[in-house]
C-alpha cells in the first residue's frame, strides 16, 4: 500500500519539535490508554502548526468529524461525527481532564460543548474516540468521545499571546464587509514542593458575519405598500421562491475566561485536583436592513413592493437581540495508586449557569437597537453535576479490571418576561416557562483478557438508571406538569483483538448504547414572535447497536489506520426546523430505524523521507439511511440529514528553516441534505452545503522565547452554509511569548 511504502523509506533521526513545559497527566485521563475504540491523538505541537484560536480549532482535522464553528467565538460549535449531524450534540462527549464540558441538557444546534471554559493555551493534548465500545462512558459516546488533556507545570512557566483576526465576508444579498476581532490571553503556574498550579486568561471580542437573513412573506396589502429597491429575489432550499430583505443576527460577542488550577501530592501515592473555571460572554446580536424606499431610508417592516410584487415583511423579522452570560465550573479529582498495581479515583463537577440572559426586541424599527418593548429569557440556575468512582488494575497476569460507579444531574429552568425595554429587566407578566430534571446513575465493569499470545478479548457491560421529574411547561394562561418517568438499561459491550504480526493490529470491537432524552427534548415547548419549539414528554431513549471493524499498522514514523463501521439506532431523537414558515417551527420526534455505515482511513506520518515534513490525512465514506419513520414516510430510504457520503482532510507542516515552519490543511465535506425527505437542493441560506476549504499558516521563531505568525482560514473564500453561513476568508496574526 502507498502508506507502507512511504513508511519505509522515513528516516531514522527524530523529527525536531517544540519544547514544552511538562505535562501532568491525571488519573481520569488514563482510561483512553486502553480503549477497545478507534482512537485519534493530537499532540500539542500539532495544534501548535495550525490557526488555533478557539478550543474547539482542536478537531479541525480528525478524521470523520466536523465542529459547526461558524464564526470565531461561536458559543454553539456542536460536533458531527460517523453517526451523528450537527443538529444531534447530545451524541457526543467533551471532558477536560475527566470534567464533563458537554451540555447535556439539549440535542440541538443550542447543545454544543462548552468550548469557552478551556483555553488554547491551557490544552495539552486531545484524544478522539469514535464509538460506544467502552463501558466506561455513557450513552452519549455512541458518536465521538472527545478527551482534552491539560497542562500542569513542572516549573515555573508563564506565557501570552495576542492575536487579531480579519474576515472578508461577501454574499449576495448585500450584507456583505469586513468583520474583524482580537484575542489575547496570558497563563502563569509553577510547581512548588508537592503543590502544582496553573492560573490562566483568555479574552475574545469578535464581529461575525451575519447568521441569518430574513425574508418577505408573498402578498399583502398592496395600497399600503412602500416601492422599495435594494431586495433580492431568491429561493428556499425546497426550491420555492422568496424574497430577501435583511439580514441579522450580526454577532459581536465579548468573551471572558479564567480558569484556575491546583495540584497536590497529598502522599506519594494520592494526588488531588482542584479546577474553577469561569466564563463570561456579553453579544449583541445586530439587524440590517438591505432595503431603501424612495428617500433612501431604509424599511424595517409592513408591505412592500419589490421586483412588481407586494410582499409583506414580519413585524419581528429585523428584530435584534443580547445576550449576557456567565459560567461557572468547579471540580474536584482525588487519585491514588497501590502496591499491588491498581489505580482508583473519584472525580466530582459542578457546571453551573449562574447567569443566564437573553433580551429579544419585539419588533423591528431603526430605533430597535437602543430598546423599547420586547422580552426576556431568564436560564439562570440551569446546568448539571456529576460524580465517578472508578479503580482498574490487573487481575492475575492475564486480566485488567476496570470497574466504577457514575452519577449525573441535570437541570433545566427558563422563564421567559415582557420586557418594556428589551434592553433592560424582566418587569413585565409571565409569557412562558419551561423546567425539568434527569438524572442517570451507572455501574460498569469492563474487562480486558489476554488469553493467548497476540490475543486480547474485551468485554464489559454498563448498567443505568434514568429518571426524569418536575416537567413543567407554562405560559400566561395555563401551567402543565408532566409525570416523572423512569427506565433502566444494560449496554454490553465486546472487542477482539489480534496483533497478527509486528506491528500490524486487527480489532473487531461491538457495542450497545442507550442516549436517553434531554431536558429540552421533554420539556422545552415555546411559543414566542421569532419561533416555535414543539416538545415531546413521551420520547423514546435511541438505542443504538454499534460495530467496528479496524486494521493498524505502526510504521517507523507513523501508522495507518482503516475502519469498517456500522450503527443501526433504533428510535433516533432528531429535532427539524421548517424555516418555509411565517415563523420558525421545531418539532422534536423519534425515528424508527436509522442505520449508518461506511470506511474511513486515516495516515499519519512524520518526517516523510528524512525531510522535516509531517503529514496527516485522512478519508471516510458515510452511508446514513432511514430505513422507517412512521411518523414521516417520506424519509423512508432518504439520506439521514447533515452526515456528508464523503469527508476528508489533509494537514502538512514543513519546517523549512531554522527557526521557520509552514503548514497548509484541507477540509473536504461532500453532499449532504438538511431535511429527512431530502426536499433541500438549492445551496442558499438554510441548506447544508458540501465545501472544500484550505487553511494556512507561516511561523517564524525569531528570537528566544518569541514567536510570530501568519495564518489564513478558509484561503479561497469558500461560500457555504450549515443552514447559517460559514465564515469567509480570515486572516490571523499572532504574537506569542514564553518563558
Amino acid at each position: 500500500m502507498l502508506a507502507a511504502s512511504i513508511g519505509t523509506a522515513l528516516a531514522a533521526e527524530p523529527p525536531q519539535s517544540t519544547t514544552l513545559a511538562p505535562v501532568h497527566v491525571h488519573a481520569s485521563d488514563t482510561a483512553v490508554l486502553n480503549t477497545p475504540s478507534v482512537t485519534v491523538h493530537i499532540p500539542r505541537e500539532r495544534l501548535q502548526q495550525q490557526n488555533l484560536v478557539d478550543s474547539a480549532d482542536a478537531l479541525r482535522y480528525a478524521p470523520n468529524l466536523q465542529v459547526r464553528q461558524r464564526y470565531i467565538g461561536d458559543p454553539n460549535a456542536t460536533i458531527s461525527g460517523r453517526n451523528g449531524g450537527t443538529l444531534q450534540s447530545a451524541r457526543s462527549l467533551l471532558y477536560v481532564d475527566g470534567l464533563l464540558l458537554s451540555n447535556l441538557m439539549s440535542n440541538s444546534w443550542d447543545g454544543a460543548p462548552r468550548w469557552g471554559m478551556v483555553a488554547p493555551a491551557q490544552i495539552g493534548a486531545v484524544d478522539v474516540l469514535y464509538g460506544p465500545y467502552s463501558a466506561l462512558y455513557p450513552g452519549n459516546s455512541m458518536g465521538t468521545t472527545v478527551l482534552i488533556h491539560t497542562r500542569l507545570p513542572d516549573r515555573l512557566v508563564a506565557s501570552a499571546d495576542a492575536q487579531y483576526f480579519s474576515q472578508d465576508y461577501g454574499d449576495r444579498y448585500g450584507a456583505g464587509g469586513h468583520y474583524d476581532g482580537h484575542r489575547l490571553a496570558a497563563q502563569l503556574g509553577d510547581r512548588q514542593g508537592r503543590w502544582r498550579w496553573l492560573l490562566a486568561l483568555n479574552q475574545l471580542d469578535n464581529h461575525g458575519q451575519p447568521m441569518q437573513y430574513a425574508t418577505a412573506r408573498a402578498g399583502g396589502n398592496a395600497a399600503a405598500a412602500v416601492p422599495v429597491g435594494g431586495a433580492t429575489p431568491d429561493r428556499n432550499p425546497n426550491g420555492t421562491p422568496r424574497l430577501v430583505y435583511g439580514a441579522n443576527s450580526i454577532e459581536h460577542t465579548r468573551q471572558t475566561q479564567a480558569a484556575l488550577q491546583v495540584g497536590v501530592d497529598i502522599t506519594p501515592a494520592v494526588n488531588a485536583l482542584f479546577s474553577l473555571g469561569w466564563w463570561h460572554n456579553h453579544a449583541f446580536d445586530a439587524t440590517r436592513s438591505l432595503i431603501r424606499d424612495a428617500a433612501g431610508q431604509p424599511v424595517y417592516a409592513g408591505a412592500i413592493l419589490a421586483g412588481g410584487r407586494v410582499w409583506t415583511l414580519p413585524a419581528s423579522g429585523l428584530a435584534p437581540s443580547a445576550y449576557d452570560q456567565t459560567h461557572v465550573l468547579y471540580g474536584a479529582e482525588l487519585d491514588g495508586h497501590l502496591d499491588n498495581g491498581w489505580h482508583w479515583d473519584a472525580v466530582a463537577s459542578r457546571y453551573d449557569y449562574r447567569h443566564q440572559l437573553e433580551h429579544d426586541a419585539a419588533g423591528s424599527s431603526a430605533s430597535s437597537a437602543r430598546g423599547g418593548p420586547g422580552s426576556v429569557a431568564d436560564m439562570s440556575g440551569s446546568g448539571w453535576s456529576t460524580l465517578d468512582l472508578r479503580s482498574s488494575g490487573p487481575l492475575g497476569d492475564d486480566n485488567m479490571l476496570y470497574a466504577g460507579v457514575h452519577l449525573d444531574r441535570y437541570r433545566l429552568t427558563s422563564r421567559v418576561h415582557a420586557a418594556s425595554d428589551w434592553l433592560g429587566a424582566a418587569d413585565g407578566p409571565l409569557l412562558s416557562a419551561y423546567a425539568g430534571r434527569t438524572q442517570t446513575r451507572a455501574l460498569y465493569l469492563q474487562d480486558v483478557w489476554s488469553f493467548a499470545e497476540a490475543w486480547a478479548l474485551t468485554l464489559g457491560t454498563r448498567w443505568e438508571q434514568w429518571r426524569a421529574w418536575d416537567g413543567r411547561l407554562a405560559n400566561t394562561q395555563a401551567a402543565l406538569d408532566y409525570p416523572s418517568r423512569r427506565r433502566s438499561d444494560a449496554s454490553p459491550k465486546a472487542a477482539l483483538n489480534w496483533d497478527l504480526a509486528s506491528d500490524w493490529q486487527l480489532r473487531l470491537s461491538w457495542g450497545k448504547a442507550v442516549r436517553y432524552p434531554t431536558v429540552e427534548e421533554l420539556f422545552q415547548g415555546s411559543v414566542s414572535g421569532n419561533a416555535i419549539v414543539n416538545n415531546n414528554p413521551n420520547l423514546q431513549p435511541e438505542r443504538d447497536w454499534s460495530t467496528d471493524l479496524s486494521l493498524i499498522r505502526t510504521l517507523p514514523r507513523g501508522h495507518w489506520r482503516v475502519s469498517l463501521y456500522q450503527d443501526r439506532v433504533a428510535d433516533t431523537l432528531y429535532s427539524q426546523t421548517d424555516i418555509t414558515l411565517p415563523v420558525p417551527v421545531t418539532n422534536v420526534q423519534n425515528i424508527d430505524r436509522v442505520r449508518t455505515r461506511g470506511i474511513e482511513g486515516e495516515l499519519m506520518l512524520e518526517s516523510i523521507g528524512g525531510l522535516p515534513l509531517d503529514l496527516t490525512a485522512s478519508a471516510a465514506w458515510n452511508q446514513a439511511t432511514t430505513l422507517r419513520d412512521w411518523q414521516f414516510p417520506a424519509a423512508d430510504g432518504k439520506a439521514f440529514p447533515r452526515i456528508p457520503r464523503l469527508r476528508a482532510s489533509l494537514f502538512a507542516d514543513w519546517r523549512f528553516a531554522p527557526g521557520w515552519d509552514a503548514s497548509l490543511g484541507l477540509r473536504r465535506s461532500g453532499r449532504q441534505y438538511g431535511t429527512l425527505d431530502n426536499g433541500d437542493f438549492v445551496d442558499t441560506y438554510g441548506a447544508v452545503s458540501s465545501f472544500t476549504v484550505a487553511d494556512a499558516k507561516l511561523r517564524w521563531r525569531f528570537a528566544p522565547q518569541w514567536t510570530a505568525s501568519l495564518g489564513v482560514d478558509n484561503l479561497g473564500d469558500e461560500h457555504y452554509w450549515v443552514y447559517h453561513p460559514y465564515a469567509g476568508r480570515t486572516w490571523f496574526g499572532e504574537l506569542h511569548w514564553e518563558l
